[in-house]
């Protein structure tokens, strides 16, 4: 309800006249009859009410006004008068208030029309939502987008691609099929942009990412150790209902990472790493190998403190938290993936500094790895959010994430409080699904609140009937005026004796979810926070014929994509451990020894060690023959024991070689 300001005041000049009309012909005759009696002396009711009407019909009251004490009642009768006629006014002005839903009681629902939505959206510039609806960068609210569209609505041609073009800032893609980084990633390089790929379909032609070299707290470990663990629960090591195993098998993890990144060197701080050492204390149940070395740590440091929490389980229980865990590790156990989570050459911090397109190419026909884009996104965008922190509150370079086919990811940690938070650093997130149904199956206690922190929705359609409901009822209802007749007919000849008609106001929505699952293909609906829904047309990039030429002649193939540096990595194992400086001392030694031992074989020195072998030989020999003949033995011409005792002098020489290079070593034998 609301106030009619032009009938208050034709209602306030209504009153006030017939307030002064009353007080000239009512009051004045009244309070002059009173006086006048009072003044006389006179009590008979029937005298008084005689000269009322005769002073009305004489209208000379006005002018008796100050005369027989009659101001004093003519002020009191006013005082009184003037309250009843306010009365009558406050009563006049409530009931001349207007109906706010006169004609909409149902609802307003409504399209928005003349361009209303250009109020908070643009025509030409920011993030494409469709043709001359741009969602401006600078707007109030958050720039988060729910896009929702079942398979061959136009994610991708319509949304993702088109909104490569404008160049907004850093890109973060998730591309199922790999077609996105092979029609967009060239013209973004030619664009100035840095290109990255993330290939877990083909991880040859791949960047690398190592999970481990991206460890800031102690929390990042647990983010890593409770993906790895319950992030794979239908697939191979998948847990029993008892979260027992899951929970043992968790903290033994967290301790073999916390090991790595305090006791070895960065070359073998990777899950590989982690799967060796579970390995190496599996085989003959050698459990006593991570015993040993864990127990070489302070009290309380992180990796003793959780080994702690499985090292007083027997060795049938440590056996089985062993092979548990083995299982969750054994994708890491493929040479192809531990080259890439083994070393590590993505910058995130260079995503918030500089423009980088960053593509993560994942199957969509498997989950096998979707636990570690879990770990990747959930890392990546702490730690985006983390340099803004420490940078004035936002990013150098605003993020765009467009998380196509985003449930593939699954479960990010805090995802809901990540999302709600994103506008102020400037970060933008594209939450792109199929439908409702997969976000809630992910994402099933905090969906709602995803949903609820992207102020723009757009629906490009969708077979799903509770999808289709959920968008009839976020358009919401309009009030239609239902026209009837009823004719009245006799019961057995059906002749009409008359007919009555009714006009009914009700609602509808203003789409059933049946005229949703029927729109016109090349239609979107926009839902944008603070305006009217929005009907528009899909803004597909290949219709734009510059744009189509630019990325057709820069188009580049993701699986030809040119792996850089990626250094040096070891994969440690406790029985074996690698140590360099000891390694070197060692290998040098034996070169020596070689020397001492074996010809030279440089074309300086071949012929003199040559000659000087075979005198030496030479006289090897005669003495060992004087020798045998002296002692009785004899040699025969075919005799071959010359060579035995040759090959004896040799190894007597090396025995006594090892034993001056090793005589330190206590349990040094040959």
């Amino acid at each position: 309800m609301k106030f009619n300001f032009d009938k208050i005041k034709k209602v306030g000049i209504l009153i006030a006249i017939l307030w002064l009309l009353s007080e000239i012909f009512i009051i004045s005759p009244i309070a002059v009859s009173i006086g006048e009696d009072v003044a006389k002396n006179i009590g008979d009711s029937s005298t008084i009410l005689e000269k009322i009407f005769i002073n009305m019909s004489s209208f000379s009251s006005v002018t008796k006004l100050g005369k027989y004490f009659v101001s004093g009642k003519f002020m009191l009768l006013t005082v009184v008068h003037t309250i009843f006629w306010l009365i009558i006014m406050v009563i006049a002005v409530m009931k001349s208030r207007d109906n706010e839903y006169q004609d909409i009681e149902h609802g307003s629902a409504d399209w928005a029309k003349n361009g209303e939505q250009y109020s908070i959206l643009s025509k030409k510039e920011g993030i494409i939502l469709a043709k001359e609806n741009f969602l401006p960068l600078n707007k109030r609210g958050n720039i988060n987008v729910l896009v929702v569209g079942g398979s061959g609505s136009g994610k991708s041609a319509s949304y993702v691609k088109p909104n490569v073009k404008n160049c907004l800032g850093s890109y973060i893609f998730t591309d199922p099929k790999g077609e996105l980084y092979d029609d967009t990633a060239g013209y973004l390089k030619e664009r100035g942009y840095e290109i990255k790929l993330l290939n877990l379909v083909n991880p040859e032609s791949s960047d690398c990412y190592n999970p481990l070299a991206h460890v800031r707290s102690e929390i990042d470990v647990d983010i890593i150790a409770n993906t790895i663990i319950k992030g794979q629960k239908d697939g191979a090591g998948s847990s029993s209902n008892d979260p027992y195993w899951d929970n043992t098998s968790e903290s033994l993890l967290k301790a073999l990472i916390f090991y790595l990144l305090s006791c070895r060197p960065p070359e073998e701080q990777n899950l590989a790493s982690c799967a060796e050492m579970v390995r190496a204390a599996s085989s003959d149940g050698n459990s006593s190998t991570l015993h040993e070395i864990m127990n070489k740590l302070p009290e309380n440091s992180p990796a003793r403190r959780n080994f702690n929490n499985v090292a007083m389980a027997s060795d049938k229980t440590f056996s089985t938290i062993l092979s548990s865990l083995q299982s969750k590790l054994g994708k890491f156990d493929s040479k192809v993936i531990a080259d890439v989570t083994s070393s590590d050459t993505i910058d995130f911090d260079e995503i918030a500094t500089k423009k980088i397109a960053l593509y993560v190419v994942a199957s969509d026909t498997h989950s096998a790895y979707d636990f570690l884009l879990t770990i990747f996104f959930s890392q990546l965008i702490q730690q985006l959010y983390d340099y803004a922190d420490k940078h004035g509150g936002k990013l150098t370079v605003p993020a765009f994430f467009m998380l196509d086919e985003f449930v593939n990811i699954g479960q990010i940690p805090d995802f809901d409080k990540k999302i709600s938070t994103s506008r102020s650093r400037a970060i933008s997130f594209s939450v792109v699904v199929q439908n409702l149904e997969q976000l809630k199956a992910v994402y099933e206690k905090t969906h709602e609140t995803i949903i609820g922190n992207c102020d723009t929705l757009l629906f490009l359609g969708s077979p799903s009937y509770s999808t289709l409901e959920y968008f009839s009822k976020q358009l919401g209802e309009k009030t239609i005026s239902h026209y009837n007749v009823t004719h009245n007919r006799k019961a057995y000849t059906g002749q009409t004796t008359g007919f009555s008609d009714s006009d009914q106001i009700m609602g509808r929505a203003l789409m059933t979810p049946d005229e949703l699952r029927r729109m016109e293909g090349d239609k979107c609906i926009i839902l944008e926070r603070g305006v009217k829904p929005i009907k528009a047309d899909k803004y597909y990039y290949y219709e734009d014929k510059n744009y189509l030429q630019q990325l057709k002649s820069a188009a580049i193939d993701h699986n030809g994509y040119e792996c850089p540096d990626r250094g040096n990595y070891r994969i440690f194992n406790p029985n074996n451990p690698y140590v360099d400086k000891q390694t070197e001392i060692n290998n040098t030694k034996i070169e020596e020894l070689m020397n001492d031992l074996f010809v030279d074989a440089s074309e300086s020195n071949s012929e003199k060690k040559v000659e000087d072998n075979k005198e030496s030989i030479n006289d090897n020999k005669f003495t060992k023959i004087d020798l045998l003949e002296d002692t009785g033995l004899g040699v025969g011409t075919e005799d071959t024991s010359e060579v035995d005792f040759d090959d004896i002098d040799i190894g007597e020489e090396l025995r006594k070689k090892y034993a001056e290079l090793f005589a330190d070593d206590d349990n040094a034998e040959f």
